[in-house]
C-alpha cells in the first residue's frame, strides 16, 4: 500500500501563516523519513474567514522537501482557472520534481467560489471537460487546434511541456454517479489516470462508486489503473477515546465552513447548522488505534481495491503535535498490519 500525505492548507485567516507553512514542511520532513510515497494538496480560494495556500504553488515548494516522492494536486479546481496557466505551472512543477507530478482536477461544488471568480456556476462542467480535453492535446500534440464553448486555440503549440511523456497523469474528482462515469470517460488509465473519491463521501457511497468507476472503465474497454487511489481522513492515537477528543474540535471546525459554503445539503444530505461530531464522523473519518484504523483500511481495501492510500490527517487550527503522531503512526504501524493482511 502506497501512502500518500494529504496537505491540508486551510488555516484561520488571522493564523500566523508563515509558522503554518513551515508546519507543512515539517510535515513533509516527517512523512519522507517514515516511508511517505506521495505528497498531495486540496484547493479551494482564499476568502472570508479561512485562508487556502494555493496548491501547484504549494508543492513547488514542498518539491524541495519531497526529493522522489510523486506530487499531486487532490483536487485542483480547474474551472476557476484558464488551462493554459494551468498547464504552465503544472509542467513547472513535473520538471522540478524530476517528471513526478500528478495532476487532479474536479469541477468543483461550492458556488461562492465562482461567484467570487465571476464564473458562471452552472457552467462550470462544460469548462471543467474542455479545459482537460485541451490540456491533455497541448501536452500529447504537437499543434492544436480546439474551437470549444468556453476555451478556444487555432494552431497553438507548447513550448513548455512535461518531462512525463506524453503528459503526466491525470486524477479525476466527482461525487456523484454521473461524475464518476465521466472520470471513467476522460481517464487514460494506461497513463495512469484515475478517479478520486471525496474525502467528504461516507463509506457505503465510496465503496459503491467503485464500483461505477471499475465497470464504467469496462464498458469503455479500459482497464483499471495500476494505482488506484483511495482519499480518506484518518486520525490515528493510542486508543478511539483519545482520537475523537483530541481531534473532534478541529474536525467540526473544518466541517462547519464547509456546511457555511453548502457541502451538507449537495452531499450529505443534512442543512443542519449545529454538528453532531459522531454523525459526521460516520463512516467519514477513520479515527482510533493503530489496529482500529488498520482494520478499516483493510475492509476498504477489499471492497474498492485501492492501492494508494492519501491520508488526509490535518484540519483547521489542528495542533501540528496531532498531525506529525498520526503520520508516523500510518507508517510504522497501521501500514504494517494493512499489509500483513492483504498479501
Amino acid at each position: 500500500m502506497k501512502l500518500t500525505l494529504f496537505i491540508n492548507p486551510e488555516h484561520r485567516a488571522d493564523d500566523d501563516l508563515t509558522a503554518r507553512f513551515n508546519d507543512h514542511i515539517e510535515q513533509v520532513r516527517v512523512a519522507k523519513r517514515a516511508g511517505f510515497d506521495g505528497v498531495a494538496v486540496g484547493n479551494h480560494l482564499s476568502y472570508g474567514s479561512t485562508a487556502w495556500f494555493p496548491p501547484l504553488e504549494t508543492l513547488t515548494r514542498l518539491a524541495a522537501e519531497a526529493d522522489g516522492m510523486s506530487l499531486a494536486t487532490c483536487m485542483l479546481v480547474l474551472p476557476l482557472y484558464h488551462p493554459l496557466h494551468v498547464i504552465e505551472q503544472a509542467s513547472l512543477l513535473d520538471t522540478i520534481s524530476g517528471g513526478n507530478l500528478i495532476l487532479g482536477v474536479a469541477p468543483g461544488w461550492t458556488e461562492d467560489e465562482f461567484r467570487v471568480m465571476d464564473v458562471e456556476h452552472g457552467r462550470r462542467l462544460g469548462r471543467y471537460i474542455e479545459a482537460v480535453q485541451l490540456m491533455q492535446r497541448l501536452w500529447s500534440e504537437g499543434t492544436v487546434d480546439f474551437t470549444g464553448k468556453h476555451f478556444q486555440a487555432d494552431g497553438l503549440s507548447l513550448a513548455f511541456k512535461s518531462v512525463q511523456k506524453p503528459r503526466p497523469p491525470m486524477w479525476y474528482g466527482g461525487s456523484v454517479t454521473p461524475a464518476v462515469a465521466r472520470a471513467a470517460r476522460l481517464a487514460d488509465t494506461a497513463l495512469g489516470d484515475s478517479w478520486v473519491a471525496s474525502s467528504h463521501l461516507v463509506e457505503d457511497v465510496i465503496v459503491k462508486q467503485a464500483g461505477v468507476f471499475r465497470d464504467a472503465l469496462a464498458e469503455h474497454g479500459k482497464p483499471m489503473p495500476a494505482e488506484f487511489p483511495l482519499l480518506r481522513n484518518i486520525v490515528v492515537a493510542p486508543d478511539r477515546e483519545t482520537a475523537l477528543r483530541e481531534a473532534g474540535p478541529f474536525l467540526e471546525a473544518s466541517y462547519r465552513v464547509f456546511g457555511q459554503w453548502g457541502l451538507f445539503s449537495k452531499v450529505v444530505g443534512s442543512g443542519k447548522e449545529q454538528l453532531d461530531l459522531e454523525e459526521l464522523i460516520a463512516g467519514r473519518v477513520i479515527l482510533g488505534s493503530p489496529e482500529e484504523c488498520a482494520e478499516e483500511l483493510v475492509r476498504l481495501a477489499r471492497a474498492t481495491g485501492y492501492t494508494r492510500l492519501i491520508a488526509r490527517v490535518q484540519w483547521l487550527g489542528m495542533d501540528q503535535s496531532l498531525v506529525l503522531r498520526t503520520i508516523e503512526l500510518l507508517a510504522d504501524r497501521v501500514r504494517p498490519l494493512v499489509e500483513r493482511e492483504l498479501s
